[in-house]
Order: C-alpha cells, then sequence, then structure tokens
C-alpha cells in the first residue's frame, strides 16, 4: 500500500520555457517515464534536473519529494540542496578569479601564502602548487580524518581551522596518511583535502571568508540569491532531504562518516526511507555549496560561453578555454568525452553538471539519493541532443 501510494507521488512535472516547446510530448512523456522507472527501481525519493541550450534554461522539471514527511516536492526552482563535489568547480573559479587579478601563478609554491607548511613529509623538499592542487596530483590523499568530520547542522569549526588540524604535524586530523607515497606532481589522486586547501588560500589570498568571496564575486554576479554553505542562512523549509534507502535493518547507515547515522536525533535505522538529518561539513569547498538547480544553471552558463552570463563576465575567455583542456583532467573540471563537468556523492546526495563546450548543451541533476546517475544522465543528454539544432 505505501509503495504504490510513493509510485503515484512521482510524476514529473515539467515547466514550460521558450525552447521545451520544440521538444516533442511524446518524446518528453517517455523521458518522464523513464525517470520515473529509474527512480523506482533505485529507491530514489526525489530528483530535479534541467537541459541548457547555449544561454538558456530550455527545459527543466522535477519528480518525487524532497521530504517524503511533509510531502514536499523536489522541483529545479524551488529545492534547495547541496551539490557535494560539483562544488569544486565553483572553488576553481574563485582560484582563476584570483590568478587573473594578479594575486597568485598557478604553478608558486601555496606555501608562499600560507602561515603554516603544507609539504609531503616523504617529499619534503617538493613544493606544492596551486595547479597541484586544482588538477588532484598535489600527492595530498582523503584519510579517515576527512569522513570522521560530517555532523548535524551547520559546522562548528571554520575552513582555517580544519586545514590546520589536517595540514599540521600537531593536528588531531594529521597523519601520514594524508600524503601518497608520490611526489607532487608526479601521478593523480582525488583529493577533497586538497580543495579544502584551495578554499583556505581564497580566503587567505582574498582576505575574506570563503563564503562571502564566492557571495561577492560568483553568485551575486550570476544571481545565484539563494545559494550559501550554510543551512541557517537559506529557508529550511525548501531545503531537500536527504535519503538513504535499507532493504535489513541496521546499525548504521554510513559507516565511518561523522556520527555515524547522520539522523535526527534519537533516530535509528530503519527498514526502507531513512531522512537524514540537514548536515554539513567544514572543510567547505570540497563539497557543501547548497542552492537549486535552476541557480546552478546560471553558473554552467557562465562556463558555457567564454565566461560570461547575461551581463556579467564571471571568467576571461582564455581563462575558461585554460580550465577546460584538452586532457581528460582539466583546472578543477573532468572532461568524458565531448562533455566537460563534474558530479557529486554524499550521504542521500548525488548531483551531476556536465555541457559539451562545441554545441553548448548541458544538463544538471539533483537526487536526494546516493546512487550512481549515469543512466538517468544520459538518457536526458541524450534527448537534449536529438532535439537540439
Amino acid at each position: 500500500m505505501r509503495r504504490r501510494q510513493f509510485i503515484t507521488l512521482l510524476g514529473g512535472t515539467a515547466i514550460a520555457l521558450p525552447f521545451a516547446a520544440q521538444l516533442a510530448a511524446t518524446r518528453e512523456n517517455h523521458m518522464d517515464r523513464q525517470i520515473v522507472r529509474w527512480m523506482e527501481k533505485q529507491n530514489v525519493p526525489g530528483l530535479a534536473a534541467c537541459i541548457v541550450k547555449r544561454d538558456e534554461v530550455v527545459w527543466s522539471s522535477g519528480y518525487g519529494m524532497a521530504n517524503l514527511t511533509k510531502l514536499i516536492p523536489f522541483t529545479p526552482d524551488q529545492s534547495l540542496f547541496h551539490i557535494a563535489s560539483v562544488t569544486k568547480c565553483i572553488t576553481a573559479t574563485a582560484i582563476m578569479q584570483l590568478r587573473d587579478r594578479g594575486l597568485l601563478k598557478l604553478d608558486e609554491d601555496i606555501n608562499q601564502f600560507l602561515k603554516l607548511s603544507v609539504r609531503n613529509p616523504k617529499h619534503p623538499d617538493k613544493p606544492i602548487t596551486f595547479r597541484h592542487l586544482l588538477t588532484h596530483t598535489a600527492s595530498i590523499s582523503d584519510s579517515d580524518g576527512i569522513d570522521s568530520i560530517y555532523a548535524a547542522g551547520d559546522p562548528t569549526t571554520s575552513l582555517e581551522e580544519v586545514v590546520i588540524e589536517y595540514f599540521t604535524a600537531e593536528g588531531a586530523l594529521w597523519t601520514r596518511e594524508n600524503y601518497s607515497e608520490n611526489a607532487p606532481g608526479a601521478s593523480w589522486r582525488y583529493s577533497n583535502a586538497g580543495f579544502a586547501l584551495l578554499g583556505y588560500l581564497v580566503e587567505v589570498i582574498s582576505k575574506q571568508p570563503l563564503d562571502e568571496y564566492l557571495q561577492q564575486n560568483i553568485f551575486r554576479p550570476l544571481k545565484m540569491n539563494e545559494t550559501s554553505f550554510y543551512i541557517a542562512q537559506l529557508d529550511r523549509q525548501r531545503q531537500a532531504c536527504p535519503y538513504t534507502y535499507v532493504r535489513e535493518a541496521t546499525q548504521k547507515l554510513v559507516p565511518g562518516v561523522g556520527d555515524g547515522n547522520l539522523l535526527p536525533e534519537g533516530v535509528s535505522p530503519r527498514v526502507g526511507y531513512n531522512e537524514h538529518a540537514l548536515y554539513s561539513y567544514p572543510t567547505l569547498a570540497d563539497g557543501m555549496v547548497r542552492t537549486s538547480v535552476q541557480q546552478l544553471a546560471n553558473f554552467m552558463i557562465a562556463m558555457m560561453n567564454g565566461g560570461r552570463f547575461a551581463d556579467t563576465q564571471l571568467l576571461n575567455e582564455e581563462t575558461v578555454n585554460e580550465m577546460l583542456g584538452q586532457h581528460e583532467q582539466g583546472l578543477g573540471w573532468f572532461r568524458t568525452g565531448d562533455y566537460w563537468g563534474h558530479d557529486g556523492g554524499d550521504p542521500g546526495c548525488s548531483t551531476e553538471m556536465m555541457f559539451n563546450p562545441n554545441n553548448k548543451v548541458g544538463l544538471i541533476i539533483f537526487a536526494n539519493a546516493d546512487v550512481e546517475l549515469e543512466q538517468v544522465s544520459a538518457l536526458i543528454m541524450d534527448n537534449a541532443e536529438k532535439k537540439t539544432p
């Protein structure tokens, strides 16, 4: 009975937009049915997505629930959700803005800007550069300390404090396992801690908190007016809840992460959908931006169009081209085939942002479950490509 009721709630609600009229209704409805079917199979409570063509959102749709208890729909314009590692593209943009202002060079030793010394203890004479951090070649690893700092609510530790704890030998989060065996620049190793360090460097160089810098230099210029790292700075009723679905009774939903469950206080895991508390981690720059699909689309539009959104030039066109290099790894971005983008995943959270700079078609997906999005992103992009002149 409950299962049938949940399936009933999964009807897609497409938003009428100028370009959407060119999409065949039968194809659109077919895509809706496929997305709903995928959500049922993957136990995804809610999802919102959009397609961008050149400089506008041409289609967007919401499916299912942002909050199952309160029956609040997941929509591309109203639902606010943390975008996990897609945040790294925004952090990289902040670094490149500072570079374009002449405040840093990509191949400089980051220690020139820090009051602490960040060196791989296995290669103490090898400097770590901004380029190393942006390309995940800084030899910085994510040890268990990174997973241990998830907690319900907003962070009670600052970005500066967590960086010091992770990168100084006296710090509570420091261990030799925070670094790989290879020297900086010698190999690739995905690093959340490295992007947390980049966020702290933005603070040091700009002389302002990271959220304040992003508000002034990225979010407000792009009309991302309901975007922040912090739960308390956004309408709580519009923030989508993350969920983990379990088929058997368990003691922990997310072993090794924060308090284990990330559930509201006094609530234990149960069979079915488990609603996590709105949570955070103080590393911020590696995954904590909260926004809507529609607002994030403004950022993607800027990157698709040489750094320009409406009358705002976010980055120089040459800088965007530099970030989206010729190889699979850009500066904060990854390439898969013809598409540049980034995905994100956290307990009860999966996100995707990707675009083709050649035909300027892109998509964004938010889902409040920890699942792989390849199938649904391929479905949406296939629809966009077939119907885009």
